[in-house]
């Protein structure tokens, strides 16, 4: 950054454009006479640069450069026989103030682009360049003789009046450095002897009046001649521009008719929309163009009482295709006031009328499905409960698609809307006339019935609607299977208000879903209460762990070949306050869907952990890991976290993940779990085999181990199927060389078959309950040498039948 940009931009040159702009001189605009209002001008933002460049040509006109060299060496003549020390800093300060003229003057000229900074530089330099002029007037006339003082003052005077005009593009700045020069001159002269004060201080109020009026009429003139010369060149291009794009691209053509009605003189452009020649056109009744119709008959009324019409759409047949023209007109008349005919102008309106009809059809359409949207649903639903005092009796039925996210995410979006577009054609092919179906939103679907003969019959309609959606609808030689779960709500037993009664077919749909989905639900008043109850936990849930209400506890992985305790998975538990031992299976789906489980899961991953860090080296520990852990890098960093602060080897940490978890951007999930991996963490693909398996990701991503889940070990000993299914689970674990544990083993017969069939591990109430911390066996902890023991009078809780379970199944 150069000298000068330094000087203007630090704190003594914005101090001074301070000064200069904003303080004490526009204080003057409040003094009575002050005329401010001739220096202020409106100039729109667009302008400003142009503005600032004007006012600096205009400056620039001046030879003020110049002009100051010469009185310099004017001044320092006049000033030759004062004081040697003031002589000395008047002509230092002359010489500098020259040097930097010619360098601000030339610098400016070829660099600076910014036409306000250079103002704003210009002001503050003639602020001190005035501060010099003053000081050298002072000493010219302080120490003058007698011959000499006229020549001074008229040189000073000539200096002034130089000064006035060269800053008429600059009032106020001009004005504030002509005042400082002219009080410069003024005190000098005062301090002569024999010199009336009392005059010279009444003749400098009238010269700076003087200036002031001169400079500021002068740049008025200036100024408004500029900016009304700009206002009228940018009006006179707008009108040539709007001239030459109606010429070239106008939609509009005129049209002249007389008294009667037809036309007169039809201009080249009607006869070419029209396809009529201008001779065949000439003398036809307007009117005979058009279709007959409202529109017509209205716009004929209108223009019959010689009154102004605008914007009238009236239907036209050209070629056998409809359009639609917007007209606006008005009647003529002549000087004496005789009704001559009518003008107006025509414009074609057929794409924007279409365009607006689509507009509105998307406003009040689903554009899937072609149902009406939410919006159209609840408006005739509050009109219908609007239409009398009494509230109406209705029924909605509530409709969501089961298992509609698994077909959008596994076969796409494409798949999923003509699952949708399926699903709306079924639902509208039951309803009857009358009735309003509706897409609320996503696979929400919403069915008005007015006037049900009664519940039964709803309920009947409802139960018809599942079986129909259960159909699995048959897409692209696909058969993909749909269901569908319902909520009823009747008014008014249910709602006597239309909000009302959505809510509570909302609530009755929640209930259908949460009770096993693929069937239909009727509203009864206890599912408010069961929602608030709801609510109630999931608030209660949130300052759980603030309470230090959960707990872990801790069940035993055990080796079938070794009969040793090899590690332990950790199972969360929540003891509520009031309510007691809360069920996983009913708080983690309430954590899950508010997202409370990733700092949930945060704390079980950093509570197990420290507690694995007081056990033996060789046991391990297993934490499930929910799907909301996995976005992002955020489980990535709770688990490095957790190991660090524990300092618990990474090898004896195994993560449990589902096989739905896949289901749901999958490659992301895999890069994660393949990140943990190369950190040493084992990943074990927990209850495989219930979901939507596939061998991909076996092949894509080689887990630790597969746990089989405890469906297929109840009955193993005894049915052929599920014996079937474990060992094709055990020979793929095999194949690609991962271990195997079962959970769920609550008799012998079950861990003998497991056994039998090559399972390594197991787990379940056959070889103990989950237990708490401090139950862990003594000769586990670090401070025993032992790194497990045999079932056998190894220690542990008996093994039992009943007790609670872990967040998702039993072990």
């Amino acid at each position: 950054m150069s000298f000068i940009d330094r000087w203007r931009d630090g704190w003594w040159g914005n101090g001074l454009r301070t000064l200069v702009q904003q303080r004490w001189l526009h204080r003057l605009g409040q003094w009575p006479g002050f005329r401010l209002d001739l220096v202020r001008h409106d100039v729109p933002e667009r302008d400003r640069q142009w503005y600032a460049r004007c006012r600096l040509q205009q400056f620039e006109l001046f030879p003020w450069i110049s002009a100051d060299i010469v009185r310099a060496l004017i001044a320092i003549w006049c000033i030759r026989d004062t004081p040697a020390h003031l002589w000395a800093i008047a002509v230092a300060a002359l010489i500098v103030i020259s040097t930097g003229e010619a360098i601000i003057g030339h610098r400016f000229r070829t660099v600076e682009k910014d036409a306000l900074r250079r103002l704003d530089t210009v002001r503050v330099f003639l602020f001190v360049r005035a501060l010099v002029w003053a000081y050298v007037i002072w000493v010219a006339v302080r120490h003058a003789d007698a011959a000499s003082i006229g020549p001074i003052m008229f040189f000073a005077t000539i200096a002034v009046l130089f000064d006035v005009l060269s800053t008429i593009s600059l009032p106020l700045v001009g004005l504030a450095a002509n005042m400082i020069v002219v009080l410069g001159m003024a005190i000098g002269l005062m301090a002569l002897p024999g010199i009336d004060r009392g005059q010279i201080a009444f003749m400098t109020v009238l010269f700076l009046l003087g200036i002031h009026y001169a400079l500021f009429n002068l740049h008025y003139l200036f100024a408004t001649r500029r900016l009304r010369t700009r206002n009228l060149k940018v009006a006179n291009e707008t009108i040539q521009l709007l001239l030459n794009q109606y010429d070239e691209h106008g939609s509009d053509w005129l049209v002249e008719l007389d008294t009667e009605g037809r036309l007169l003189r039809p201009s080249q452009r009607l006869c070419e929309v029209l396809g009529i020649a201008a001779e065949q056109l000439e003398g036809v009744h307007a009117a005979d163009l058009f279709e007959h119709g409202p529109e017509l008959a209205n716009m004929l009324a209108v223009a019959r009482s010689l009154s102004r019409f605008r914007d009238h759409t009236v239907p036209i047949r050209i070629d056998g295709e409809r359009r639609w023209w917007s007209i606006s007109g008005c009647a003529t008349f002549g000087p004496d006031g005789e009704h001559t005919g009518y003008r107006g102008f025509v414009q074609d309106i057929t794409e924007r009328r279409a365009a607006e009809q689509r507009v509105r059809t998307m406003a009040t359409r689903d554009n899937l499905t072609g149902l009406v949207n939410r919006g159209v649903f609840t408006t005739r639903l509050d009109a219908l409960f609007a239409g009398g005092s009494e509230p109406p009796r209705c029924a909605i039925l509530y409709i969501d698609l089961d298992g509609f996210k698994l077909v959008n995410d596994s076969l796409g979006h494409g798949m999923g809307d003509m699952v949708l577009i399926e699903a709306a054609q079924r639902i509208a092919a039951l309803t009857m006339p009358g009735d309003t179906v509706a897409r609320i939103g996503g696979d929400e679907f919403a069915v008005l019935v007015e006037s049900p003969d009664c519940v039964a019959r709803v309920m009947d309609f409802a139960r018809r609607l599942v079986t129909a959606l259960a159909t699995p609808a048959r897409i692209d030689g696909r058969s993909i299977p749909v269901g569908a779960s319902i909520g009823v709500a009747v008014a008014p037993d249910h709602g006597a208000i239309g909000d009302a009664l959505l809510r509570a077919a909302d609530l009755a749909l929640y209930e259908a879903k949460l009770t096993g989905r693929g069937r239909c639900i009727e509203y009864h008043p206890e599912l408010l209460a069961e929602r608030q109850d709801r609510r109630n936990l999931e608030m209660d849930l949130r300052h759980a762990i603030e309470r230090d209400e959960f707990h872990l506890e801790y069940q035993p992985l055990y080796h079938i070949e070794s009969r040793r305790i090899t590690g332990y998975e950790a199972l969360l538990r929540w003891q509520h306050p009031t309510r007691g031992l809360v069920p996983p299976e009913i708080f983690i789906p309430l954590a899950e869907k508010s997202e409370l489980i990733i700092h949930i899961g945060d704390w079980v991953l950093r509570e197990a952990l420290a507690q694995a860090a007081t056990w033996n080296e060789n046991l391990t520990i297993a934490v499930n890991v929910s799907p909301a852990q996995m976005r992002g890098e955020m489980l990535l960093g709770q688990i490095i976290g957790a190991l660090a602060t524990s300092g618990v080897s990474p090898g004896r940490l195994e993560i449990e993940i589902t096989e739905t978890l896949l289901m749901h951007e999958c490659d992301m999930h895999l890069r994660t779990l393949h990140r943990l991996r190369a950190h040493g963490v084992r990943i074990a693909l927990d209850d495989f085999g219930t979901g939507y398996s596939s061998l991909n990701y076996l092949r894509r991503f080689p887990f630790d181990k597969l746990k089989i889940d405890q469906s297929f070990v109840q009955d193993l000993p005894v049915n052929a199927e599920s014996r079937a299914i474990v060992d094709i689970v055990l020979t793929l674990a095999r194949r690609f060389r991962m271990e195997t544990i079962a959970e769920g083993v609550e008799e012998e017969a079950q861990l003998t078959t497991l056994a039998e069939m090559g399972c390594q591990q197991v787990q379940g109430y056959l070889i103990a309950r989950p237990m708490p911390a401090h139950k862990i066996p003594a000769e586990h902890r670090r401070s025993r040498a032992t790194a497990g023991r045999r079932l056998a009078g190894d220690g542990t809780v008996p093994p039992g039948k009943d007790g609670p379970s872990r967040i998702r199944s039993r072990k």
